[in-house]
């Protein structure tokens, strides 16, 4: 396994490395069972594409990713609470019994949906308490399997394109961010900030469907897009390290959620509002 994962990096590096790494494997990876294999084999993957693409941790956008890191955490938790909260919504006005709605629900794609939303929210929540080595693959498998379960269902849910490859760009932004700057990226109380985010998306979509906030439309696509980008604004007038990057990773953090925006025809307002995101905090100096 090893040297097929070793294949990945750049043939210089590999010359120089190659040996250590494949002996630092067989030591870590010696008796212990596949799944901790193929995790610290997955980890070996993930560096060797961050070697060849130059996003080493130093880089400038290593430490983009690092600022985007919690935010992308959190609009795939926003995107997969909504969808739940969509199938919660479904399953208390429909006249059907229970049990005949969750047979339908957990079959095919929406099966897939279902699981994968539930994978993310995990992932995610685990992921921006610390613990990585379960939340960031948790995360990033959820998603994926998220962008099946939308291909599969087609046009049933969202978009079969947009929605599946905005799943996948998102689990990129997850992924990519470099193990030692993760802890960076929850600092400056940014994992608070990024729960607030879930929260702000989610419990005033809530609150609407239960009727709690009469006469408010339940049109909800561009509100997602509201917080995360005015969330960058209020980062980048906060100050402090890397504040003027924070408007770019909250765009950078935004595909799922500017895809669910696009799905339920608020494209244009949301391009705009993710252009002002980004413009803002320069426009106001």
């Amino acid at each position: 396994m090893i040297e097929h994962v070793l294949r990945l990096y750049p043939a210089a590096y590999r010359q120089a490395h190659g040996g250590e790494i494949a002996a630092t494997y067989r030591e870590m990876t010696a008796g212990e069972p596949l799944h901790a294999r193929l995790r610290e084999a997955a980890a070996l993957a993930a560096h060797a594409i961050r070697t060849r693409t130059g996003l080493g941790s130093a880089t400038p956008a290593a430490r983009l990713l690092a600022l985007a890191h919690p935010f992308a955490l959190a609009a795939s938790a926003a995107a997969c609470g909504l969808y739940l909260l969509r199938c919660y919504i479904a399953l208390t006005i429909s006249p059907a019994p229970l049990g005949m709605q969750l047979r339908e629900e957990l079959s095919g794609a929406w099966g897939v949906l279902l699981v994968s939303s539930f994978t993310v929210l995990a992932g995610a929540a685990s992921a921006l308490a610390g613990r990585w080595r379960f939340g960031v693959p948790c995360t990033v498998a959820g998603l994926l399997a998220f962008a099946a379960g939308a291909v599969l269902s087609g046009p049933a849910y969202g978009d079969p394109v947009v929605t599946p490859g905005a799943a996948v760009l998102t689990a990129a932004v997850v992924l990519a961010c470099p193990p030692d700057r993760r802890t960076e990226s929850l600092a400056a109380g940014r994992a608070g900030v990024a729960g607030a985010v879930v929260a702000l998306v989610v419990v005033p979509r809530a609150a609407v469907e239960a009727h709690a906030v009469p006469g408010v439309s339940t049109d909800y696509g561009c509100w997602p897009l509201v917080v995360l980008g005015v969330t960058g604004v209020v980062l980048a007038r906060r100050g402090g390290p890397g504040s003027g990057r924070a408007p770019a990773a909250v765009v950078l953090a935004s595909p799922l959620l500017l895809a669910q925006a696009y799905t339920t025809g608020w494209g244009a307002a949301a391009a705009v509002l993710l252009l002002l995101a980004l413009l803002g905090p320069k426009l106001t100096t």
